[in-house]
Parts: C-alpha cells; structure tokens; sequence
C-alpha cells in the first residue's frame, strides 16, 4: 500500500513537470510519514541479524559449566555413597580423581615409615614384625587394657552379634598389661597376611585352629600351648567382677619372651608386601569427599559405633554400644585415630555351626570407605587369595595413601552400607 502511494507521488510530480507545474521543495507529510516508516524498518532487520549471539551466548553458559563440572563437580553427600557394595572392582570405576591423586603421588617423598602408623623410622624398625592381638570387646569386659597401645585395629562380628578386636602393635616389647585376650576366628587369621604379623589368642574356633596349623602361623597361645614364665595369666579382679572368660592378660615383655622361646623370625620376609602406604607426619592430606563429621554404624544387631571428628585435634574420638566412650582401662584415655576405614563384605552364619559362628569373605572384592579429616571418600578393596595382602584404592584405580597415624578398621556386611549416618548429631 505504501509502495502504492509512493508511484502515485511520482506519476503526479511527473504529470505536474510535464504540464509546467512547479515541483514542491518539501514532500508532504504522508511522505515523510512513508520515509521514517521506512527508517525505522531497517534496523528491525538488524536486530534479527544480532539475535543470533545471543542465542549463541545463551547456549555457552549451558555448556560451559558441564565442562567444568566433568573435571572439578561438586561433591554431595551422593558422590561418595556406596550404593551396592557387592561388586566386581572393575566393573565400577566411578568419577576420576586423576588430578588428585597425581597431587598425592607427587609429594610423598621416599622415605622409610612405620608400616602401620606411616612414622618415619629406620630400616631396622620398619623391618621388624608387629604382633596381633585377639581383644575382647563385649560389654561385659570393658574397659580394656592398654588399648590405646595399638597402631591398627581390625573390628568384625563373632556369633551373636559381639564383635572382636584384633590390634596390631609395633613397638610390643614397650607394652604394659594388656587384654582381656580372645579367642581367634579364621577370618582374623586371613587379616594377618596384611602385615605378616605374629598372633596372640587364647584358643580359637576349629577352622580358625585349621588355618594356624596348615598356614604355619606364628602364634601365642593363652589356651592350647605350653609357654614358659606365665606368658598368659588370670586376672582375678576382672575374673571375679566379669568371669573367667574375660580375665585373660599378658604384657609386652611376656610376649617378647614367648616369641623368643618359641624361635619365632620377628623381621620380614624379603618378599612381604606392606598394602598400607602413608603420608609423612607432616602433611596432613584433605581428602575432596563428602562429609563425615560424625560416623554412626550400627554394625551388628548389638553394636552400635560412632567416630566423632575433633577439628582440634584432627583425629576421630571412638564411641561403641550406643554411644559409650571406648577408653583404655589403665589410663583412662578415650581411643581416637586419624585413619577410619569400613570394609564391606558378605557376612554370614557358617551352616550347621551349633555356636552360630560366622563365614566372613575375604577374598573377591567389594566397597569401602575412606575417612579422615572430616570427609570420606568411596574406595575399592581386593584380594586375590586369602594368604596375599589386601589391595585398597580409589574408584579410578589409583593407590589409597594414609594420613600418618592409627587406623581402625572396620569389616562389616554388605547391608550395613545403606546405613551408616555421616553426619550424626548426638
């Protein structure tokens, strides 16, 4: 229509010169109504042409932060949950903490370390084997002594929903009293090949009693073995106040005695392979995990566990039975630790057994966790044979390094995994 009107001025101004008519100097207002329309219809087309970068930028920032989130995500409580412990190693590896754990490989610095607490040492110290010790841990025997000697501390389930303690200790000799003392299962027996450790039991299930004879393991014991100097003995103040189950104790020097009567070797094979790597005591590694400020497990139907962090300290202060102190019954010190590991696995009554004893696996892989500093991390362990030690590492198949310092672990069923509490309040 415009256009129309347009012609029709020019066939009249043509009309008009051909007839001597004088062409106005100013076109009427209709067209220069028509011309600033016209004007103002040219930058609508460009303003379609500048719709493009901001399509272009609208989709950038979408892209942009997907990227990112591939080489540094966040971390919720959902990116560090084992969801279905029972699992081949391989078949899950999980996010990628390449970057992190090159970070971690590049400062450790070589150096000799206690195999089982990460402190620099000598060559002569780290050689030399650590004993393991059967610790009673039900209720009715606590406190036990000299607990808080120990370097490492294994926790699993016996029959009827106790659990036992097995502690390893490096400098033993130095120990004062120490116990009540235990009987063996076999599955403990399978966790000494972690640390080719010289074992102190009082008695023992029969598979448990099988697997010493026909591994040839290195043992004390309190029960079915003649060891001179009273190696083992009865503490009648614990036999009267808890029974003469739980009064069982030796000492540090006792049992250095009996490893020299029975001529046992107290340093390592050439050919033994320590599974645990440490930090040295002075880094203090932060692991980028979810938190876990307050680990509350319940991990039998009678026992309940609580590792509560200490900012102050940077250690996990150890509660069992539903929030008891556990604490050394000889200096009254509550146990704390800088390293947590939970171990899954299948647990369950062995057939038949008329005591209700307990197959724990220890051989195949499975899920774990990693806890320290107040945060935990999903970790893989496996084992190829139940004589070999233990291989941990992260979900991308790096090496799990340790903060220097005690470590407690913890095996427990697979089920136990959806219900562990990181952030329990009391």
């Amino acid at each position: 229509m415009k256009k129309c009107i347009s012609l029709l001025l020019l066939l009249t101004m043509l009309t008009a010169a051909a007839a001597g008519c004088n062409v106005p100097d100013e076109l009427p207002e209709t067209d220069n109504h028509i011309s600033e329309t016209i004007a103002e219809t040219e930058p609508e087309t460009e303003t379609e042409t500048e719709t493009e970068p901001e399509t272009e930028s609208e989709t950038e920032p979408e892209t942009e932060p997907e990227t990112e989130f591939e080489t540094e995500p966040p971390l919720p409580d959902e990116a560090e949950k084992v969801e279905n412990p029972a699992y081949s190693v391989n078949a899950n590896t999980g996010r990628s903490d390449t970057a992190e754990t090159a970070a971690e490989e590049e400062t450790e610095p070589e150096r000799i370390y206690n195999y089982l607490n990460g402190v620099t040492t000598t060559e002569e110290a780290q050689n030399k084997r650590p004993v393991a010790i059967m610790i009673n841990n039900i209720h009715n025997c606590l406190p036990q002594a000299n607990l808080c000697a120990g370097d490492m501390y294994y926790e699993c389930a016996a029959e009827g929903g106790i659990t036992r303690i097995m502690m390893l200790v490096s400098d033993y000799e130095n120990m004062g009293e120490v116990g009540s003392i235990r009987s063996s299962r076999d599955y403990f027996v399978d966790f000494l090949h972690n640390h080719n450790a010289l074992y102190v039991h009082a008695g023992g299930s029969p598979d448990a009693y099988a697997k010493i004879e026909w591994r040839g393991i290195n043992n004390l014991d309190g029960v079915n073995m003649y060891l001179p100097n009273e190696a083992f003995y009865r503490d009648m103040d614990r036999w009267n106040s808890m029974g003469m189950e739980h009064s069982m104790m030796t000492t540090g020097a006792k049992i250095a005695a009996a490893i020299e009567y029975k001529g046992y070797p107290t340093t390592h094979d050439d050919d033994f392979e320590n599974p645990f790597k440490f930090y040295d005591e002075n880094t203090d590694n932060h692991i980028s995990g979810s938190p876990a400020t307050h680990v509350r497990m319940q991990s039998t139907s009678v026992q309940t566990v609580d590792f509560v962090y200490d900012t102050e300290t940077g250690e996990y202060w150890r509660y069992q039975y539903n929030g008891e102190k556990q604490v050394d019954a000889l200096t009254g010190e509550q146990l704390s630790v800088k390293n947590v590991i939970i171990l899954f696995t299948d647990i369950s009554v062995v057939p038949g057994d008329e005591y209700g004893r307990l197959a724990v696996g220890t051989v195949g892989s499975g899920q774990g966790y990693y806890i320290t500093n107040g945060k935990r991390k999903v970790i893989n362990w496996s084992r190829a044979d139940k004589t070999t030690p233990i291989q941990l590492e992260y979900r991308n198949g790096d090496e799990l390094i340790l903060n220097s310092g005690k470590t407690f672990i913890c095996v427990v069923d697979n089920s136990v995994a959806q219900k562990i509490d990181f952030e329990y309040e009391w």
